[in-house]
Formats: structure tokens, C-alpha cells, sequence
């Protein structure tokens, strides 16, 4: 995922968690809504400057804001795309051992 993804989903968690509207947001940090608007539709992406505006808006650390960890819809995302594959190959294998023994059990 990359980080300009991450950081859209962490700001319009943040934001709701907040439960700051875009319009609230804008004016908290001193932006237009328009430019809330257009970072969360990803035509945007803020300076420095405004990044720890947001933070300190949402009252969470910069960083937060770029971790793919650091919120659900993120970590979903992460989880699936790490272990989908392996919880699939075990869940076959797993179907597979009952198929076969219910078989088993069925002819003898």
C-alpha cells in the first residue's frame, strides 16, 4: 500500500474519530474545505507544515498518520494481503482431513 494511500485512510479515520466534519478540520487548521476535500480524494497531498497541523487537530503524533498499522480499515488491508494466502492453504487442508475421513468412516 503505498503511502499516500495509508495516510488519506489514517486522516479520514483520525478526522471521524475526532468526529471533526472536513469543514471543521479546514477551519481548525486554518485550510479551505476544498483542500480537505481534495487530499481526501488523494488530488492533494499537504507540506510538512500542514501534516502537523492535522496532527495536532486530531491529537495524534505525525507519524501515526503514516503507519499502515494505525487504523482498522488499514490493518485489514495489511492482514489480508499477509496472511489471505496461508489462512486459505490451511482452511483446504483442514476441509481436505474432514472430507476424508468422513469418507473413511462411510466405507467401513
Amino acid at each position: 500500500m503505498g503511502i499516500r494511500k495509508i495516510f488519506i485512510q489514517n486522516l479520514k479515520y483520525y478526522r471521524k474519530q475526532a468526529g471533526l466534519t472536513q469543514e471543521k478540520l479546514a477551519e481548525i487548521i486554518g485550510m479551505s474545505t476544498a483542500y480537505i476535500g481534495d487530499m481526501e480524494a488523494r488530488e492533494r497531498f499537504p507540506s510538512a507544515e500542514t501534516i502537523d497541523k492535522i496532527a495536532d487537530a486530531l491529537k495524534v503524533k505525525p507519524e501515526i498518520l503514516f503507519c499502515d498499522m494505525a487504523s482498522p480499515v488499514n490493518m485489514a488491508e495489511t492482514f489480508e494481503k499477509k496472511y489471505s494466502a496461508s489462512i486459505q492453504e490451511k482452511l483446504i487442508m483442514e476441509i481436505s482431513k474432514a472430507v476424508d475421513s468422513v469418507c473413511k468412516e462411510m466405507t467401513t
